[in-house]
């Protein structure tokens, strides 16, 4: 989910510096959702590599669906030996991807980026890929849309849990599909009975249906009422819910920087991975809402030799919730006292 976020942008430099052009956007079809409704996106096609579209038949089943939209260009911003060839299957004339890989010939545009040694954030480097054909963004913006359905089945779904959207909610969200290193459940948990106690403002907890175990470890934890949604809402719902909280605390995950298009404030919570690093992914543009443990920097993570085990451990409650604080500073929907 992050990394398409990241990407949304490029639509928009390209609508805007290319006013009459079609732009349509190749995604898995988890992520189709997320991206409907976009102002600057004509039309959605889906990747489905683990169905329909799977092995060499599959691909050439996509190459042309593609083919059959008659593309000028193609700019593929997340680049691999599969997209690459569908591309040159699909004869799509303009071909735009990075320089420095094998397969990098397929590509008649090709960008010199390093992404993992630049030191630049994720949605940067898109917009630096796609200035190679003229395109750019004066100012970066997110324009997600969320269905008036939306908002009331999430508006819904908090009130029956005796949470008025108005008055203010924090959000928790513990899990991070396996892209990064997680704080500690308990550690979340931690967190809920600290807020609650602290402030009396409701704690809203959300995940996917197959984060549910680690759900169930972060209320074990908690000692106090919060509100469970994990695995009750579709992507659009659960921008909704994360719209409307007064601060959203999560790890290096799709659905904090789903929070960051939103508006919402964020409290990042980052590993010391260097493929992970918030320098490139964390919430953009805001290097203050990140917090990383006091650890070197690894290449890859080696738990068994590693020192602390999971160094994200070394992140205290203490400074998320001094953190959550500053946040919520800066909010009108809740007053701490």
């Amino acid at each position: 989910m992050g990394d398409v976020i990241l990407s949304t942008p490029v639509l928009s430099a390209i609508k805007k510096s290319f006013p009459t052009a079609s732009v349509s956007m190749l995604v898995a079809p988890a992520a189709e959702q997320l991206v409907a409704g976009h102002p600057h996106l004509d039309a959605i096609l889906t990747d489905d590599e683990a169905g329909e579209h799977g092995g060499m038949a599959g691909l050439l089943k996509l190459a042309k669906r593609i083919r059959a939209g008659r593309f000028d260009a193609a700019i593929v911003l997340h680049p691999t030996l599969r997209l690459a060839l569908v591309c040159v299957l699909s004869r799509i004339p303009v071909r735009l991807g990075t320089a420095y890989r094998a397969y990098s010939f397929l590509f008649n545009i090709r960008v010199k980026q390093h992404r993992k040694k630049s030191g630049r954030h994720e949605l940067d480097l898109n917009l630096d890929l796609i200035s190679a054909i003229g395109a750019k963004l004066d100012r970066v913006e997110f324009c997600f849309h969320t269905p008036q359905a939306a908002q009331e089945r999430a508006s819904h779904l908090l009130k029956e849990r005796a949470i008025d959207p108005q008055q203010g909610y924090i959000v928790l969200h513990p899990g991070s599909g396996g892209s990064a290193l997680d704080w500690p459940a308990a550690s979340f948990g931690k967190l809920a009975k600290r807020i609650f106690d602290e402030w009396n403002i409701p704690v809203v907890i959300t995940g996917s249906r197959g984060e549910k175990e680690l759900v169930d470890r972060v209320v074990a934890h908690a000692h106090t009422d919060v509100v469970r949604l994990d695995g009750q809402l579709d992507i659009k719902e659960l921008a909704c819910v994360l719209e409307k909280a007064s601060v959203v605390v999560a790890n290096s995950t799709g659905p904090l920087h789903l929070a960051v298009a939103l508006g919402t404030e964020v409290v990042g919570l980052y590993c010391p991975i260097e493929a992970c690093l918030p320098n490139r992914w964390g919430p953009y543009n805001r290097p203050d809402s990140v917090l990383m443990p006091r650890a070197e920097i690894c290449t890859t993570c080696k738990k068994k030799d590693c020192t602390f085990g999971n160094c994200m451990s070394l992140i205290t409650v203490e400074q998320v919730f001094e953190k959550v604080q500053e946040k919520l500073g800066r909010t009108h929907a809740v007053k701490v006292v």
